[in-house]
């Protein structure tokens, strides 16, 4: 019924003058507006609202039962038919309707999700619905057309489907995947990269060849979440994106197998990093002392360990790096947490190691015996922190390396992050005072223009956007959004409410009724 409505509001938008059929002398002769669009077009729409990854895959069935005409342009239409899905619980309705998607699909390029969670699952890593058997059934349909596949997205909650999948894809005799371009394998469970964590089931734990080390000519996004592979023979190469999360410790690559893969990505653009990325051995005499990644553009870090991740990132060289995005994951990886944990000695060490600053904090702040920051914060443009909490002074040395930062980005992010990027007065030596002269407003980011907060105090926010929008003190803030994600998103009659839109501020978030809205957009 989505899809329908869409499309109806498609032609209703872009071609209002088919909004009614005309009046003809004879009930018969009366056609509907859809009538008056050539197959091309109505094709072309199709096509374009099914690229569409909200869109329900099964979305092409319904367009094809509205008309005969319909029916058949749809299923003369292979695009059409090229995202195949299976969620849970897998029935024969899904498996008939992906066979009808791979005969109509006919040579074209396929996206395949496969959902295998349960909403309802306890926990219990062998009490899950979905296993071997229930994987073994999907890819005895989809392996003869494994030349076709162009996306793979899998998620589970256990280990078993990703070991089954890993297990029946490595042994099938693959030797060429031409058209795949990405792949993602996600067991969603953050627990097992918690400190102190090992990998379980211990019985399956051996690493496996991804694909049995098929070429993949075109392969160019993988995302591991919980998912370890043969670091040495799986085919991770010519990648311009690779996301590695959430590895328990005992099944990371080593220091020397991260850099060869790295080493053999020379074209990396986006790099994630959460919880554990190799293992760091205790021994100085390390091999690896840096890892050159001329062409990365972001860098997402999340942290677990705050001494692993300053060792990892002062070895990491980026010289192009525009994005970075720092989360602090300790209390992701906790089941039941409880304390609200201090970042401050990792913005500590990003801001007093860097090589132009070390100088300058060397007198009082700065501990020579920590490894060099090489990142280069100066030239960083967009900046996202996620669960980061420090005080304010640290907030505002951290911001004083990030001159060109243009958007900023809070989520879980203490106050204290906002009061740090408000004006403050500069005093110009005794000696270097005229009359023009004596002191003037700074502020740091100074290029900032796009604010997003996740449930900060309103008033902070408020006199933030106030101070930085004083004609001749600093350039003022073009787009701020205060979005309600935990808190509750004060009524439109509300004062707090009306403060925010009058300073210019968007509002995202729940309404206490549950509705949801963006009304100042």
């Amino acid at each position: 019924m989505k899809t329908l409505l869409r499309i109806r509001n498609f032609f209703s938008a872009h071609m209002p003058h088919l909004g009614s059929p005309r009046r003809r002398h004879s009930v018969r002769e009366v056609r509907s507006p859809m009538d008056c669009i050539p197959n091309e077009i109505l094709s072309v729409v199709f096509h374009l609202i099914f690229l569409d990854p909200d869109e329900n895959p099964t979305s092409s069935s319904s367009v094809s039962q509205v008309c005969s005409r319909w029916r058949d342009l749809a299923i003369s239409t292979p695009k059409l038919w090229t995202r195949i899905a299976f969620t849970f619980p897998t029935t024969d309705a899904q498996h008939m309707y992906v066979g009808l998607c791979l005969e109509r699909s006919d040579s074209q390029p396929l996206s395949i999700l496969m959902d295998c969670r349960d909403p309802e699952w306890d926990w219990d890593e062998e009490n899950h619905q979905f296993g071997w058997s229930a994987m073994q059934s999907i890819l005895e349909q989809l392996l003869p057309h494994a030349d076709r596949w162009e996306t793979l997205d899998i998620l589970t909650d256990t280990w078993l489907p990703i070991y089954s999948f890993l297990r029946i894809t490595s042994s099938n005799n693959i030797t060429r995947l031409p058209h795949l371009l990405s792949i993602s394998l996600s067991r969603c469970n953050a627990y097992f990269a918690a400190t102190g964590q090992t990998f379980q089931p211990l019985a399956f734990s051996e690493p496996i060849t991804l694909f049995g080390g098929a070429a993949i000519p075109k392969l160019r996004e993988v995302c591991l979440v919980g998912v370890h592979v043969d670091w040495d023979n799986s085919p991770l190469q010519d990648l311009t994106t690779l996301e590695f999360k959430y590895h328990a410790h005992n099944v990371l690559p080593t220091l020397a197998q991260f850099n060869v893969i790295l080493d053999n990505c020379p074209r990396l653009e986006q790099l994630a990093i959460l919880g554990w990325g190799p293992r760091l051995d205790a021994n100085p005499q390390m091999d690896v002392t840096a890892i050159v990644l001329p062409s990365l553009r972001k860098l997402s870090f999340g942290f677990v360990d705050i001494s692993y991740g300053t060792q990892l990132l002062s070895m990491l060289q980026v010289p192009s790096l525009k994005e970075l995005s720092l989360e602090d994951i300790r209390s992701t990886v906790t089941p039941y947490p409880m304390d609200i944990h201090d970042s401050t000695q990792l913005l500590h060490w990003l801001y007093t190691s860097q090589p132009a600053a070390r100088a300058s904090f060397a007198s009082t702040t700065s501990d020579p015996s920590l490894p060099i920051n090489p990142i280069p914060l100066q030239a960083v443009q967009f900046l996202e922190l996620h669960n980061i909490h420090s005080n304010e002074a640290t907030f505002a040395s951290f911001f004083q390396c990030f001159p060109s930062v243009t958007s900023l980005k809070c989520t879980e992010v203490a106050d204290e992050a906002l009061l740090a990027l408000s004006l403050f007065t500069v005093d110009y030596p005794r000696r270097l005072q005229n009359d023009r002269t004596g002191s003037r407003v700074g502020c740091h980011c100074p290029s900032l223009q796009t604010l997003h907060c996740q449930d900060a105090t309103p008033q902070v926010l408020v006199d933030l956007v106030a101070e930085r929008a004083v004609v001749g003190s600093v350039p003022p803030l073009r787009s701020v959004t205060l979005e309600y994600a935990r808190n509750v998103k004060p009524t439109y009659d509300s004062e707090e409410y009306a403060r925010l839109e009058r300073t210019g501020i968007r509002i995202l978030g729940s309404t206490p009724s549950g509705s949801e809205a963006s009304d100042s957009e």
